[in-house]
């Protein structure tokens, strides 16, 4: 127990760097020297070496052949590779945006049969149905969840919103006439120099899992919830209050980082900050819905001569000593909810301004809708965002815009019914 008290210190003070591979005095780990073998891994995940070393701190005696392929050479690899047996890996990753291509297939291994349920039992219940396939069985098993939460700079909201709180913020920003009406004043307030929100698609992303999905058992319905969001999404786009910058572009990035665009909505993670900049000044604030976005799962070869052992390796992904480790190297924030619990109420992260970052993600991911994604519910919500943003831009109707997606929702989805 002293030394897990110890790296947790180590950890809340560490969480205040620049992401870094973590240098800790000791071990962090209890090290199992019983545990042998070999076995590999495929990923796309730029991060994974640091998981791979963090295992073998814990088990120096197995060794992983790891793996890591670009962009969407990865995804096409593995299903070339998995259905013929020859040279697959023992592990693999799958991306959010293509786990159901695999999820249901016989060949990934049922890992409530290895235990793993039962260690995913903290887990927030939406992280582990990502990972569990149509019948109910869990085929994959992740480290870190991705809220999408209101990124923002502690000077600018100071300035424009008159507070850096970020409860304070998200009780001002309670609803989307809340935030529409605050778009507008700063707009004005600015001369036209400074935008509260970015985009409509933005809109989407907040919204998505706080919504009945366009499929549910194999049928299509669109839900009135949804023909107010575009509703919505047309007063914004008509009230001429929008920055309307390509998102994770460039510019994007820039006007956040300088103070322009106050709001960079986004999941946990983050490649856009210049912390150089602006440490110590970012905030994240809870939207008044609740969604995540992104996702990296582990899943077991079936027919893999070494389950056991790569059992073994998804297990310590689970761990509350790596998921604190994992916070305080890159940021990530963890699917174990006793996380929140163990940093306190008092922890602090002082990147974000002595925020307490876990304690606003926690409350996102606890008020996550319970909707049990599938294989359609990403796509159908990514290709309604491009349809209502076109369709608005261009002056189509409501009507005209859900006719064009739902026949796009058609060929490519024949199998769904109710299109």
């Amino acid at each position: 127990m002293k030394r897990f008290l110890s790296l947790i210190l180590c950890l809340m003070l560490a969480a205040a760097c620049v992401p870094a591979l973590a240098e800790t005095t000791e071990n962090p780990y209890e090290v199992d020297e019983s545990l042998t073998g070999e076995f590999t891994w495929w990923t796309y995940f730029d991060q994974a070496p640091f998981l791979k070393e963090q295992f073998e701190m814990k088990y120096p005696n197995v060794t992983i052949h790891l793996e890591v392929f670009g962009g969407e050479d990865y995804q096409t690899k593995l299903m070339n590779t998995l259905p013929t047996g020859q040279g697959v890996p023992d592990v693999f990753d799958l991306e959010e945006g293509y786990v159901y291509k695999f999820i249901d297939s016989p060949l990934l291994a049922n890992l409530n049969e290895l235990g793993l349920g039962d260690a995913c039992e903290e887990y927030y219940d939406w992280a582990v149905a990502m990972g569990t396939d149509s019948s109910g069985v869990l085929k994959g098993v992740c480290d870190n969840v991705s809220p999408v939460a209101y990124w923002y700079l502690r000077d600018a909201m100071e300035e424009w919103l008159g507070t850096s709180d970020d409860a304070e913020i998200s009780a001002i920003l309670n609803s989307w006439d809340a935030i529409l009406e605050k778009a507008k004043e700063i707009y004005e307030a600015s001369d036209g120099t400074v935008y509260l929100w970015n985009s409509l698609k933005d809109i989407v992303k907040v919204a998505g899992y706080s919504l009945t999905p366009f499929a549910r058992n194999g049928e299509f319905a669109i839900e009135d919830g949804w023909l107010e969001l575009l509703d919505t999404m047309r007063k914004f786009y008509d009230s001429g209050v929008l920055a309307d910058l390509p998102g994770w572009s460039g510019e994007w990035s820039s006007a956040w980082n300088d103070g322009t665009l106050l709001i960079r909505v986004m999941p946990s993670w983050d490649y856009f900050t210049d912390w150089e900049k602006n440490e110590g000044n970012v905030g994240v604030a809870a939207p008044h819905m609740n969604s995540y976005e992104g996702g990296t799962y582990r899943a077991i070869y079936a027919n893999s001569t070494n389950k056991e052992l790569c059992a073994k390796f998804l297990e310590f992904l689970t761990l509350e000593e790596y998921q604190l480790q994992n916070l305080a190297v890159n940021n990530q924030m963890p699917a174990n909810k006793n996380i929140v619990n163990v940093l306190g109420p008092d922890y602090t992260n002082e990147r974000f301004g002595g925020q307490n970052i876990m304690k606003t993600y926690d409350t996102i991911c606890l008020n996550i809708p319970d909707i049990i994604p599938d294989q359609y519910t990403r796509g159908l919500q990514n290709m309604f965002a491009s349809h209502a943003e076109e369709g608005i831009e261009n002056g189509l109707d409501n009507d005209a815009i859900i006719a064009n997606f739902m026949a796009e929702a058609k060929d490519t989805y024949p199998e769904l019914s109710g299109l």
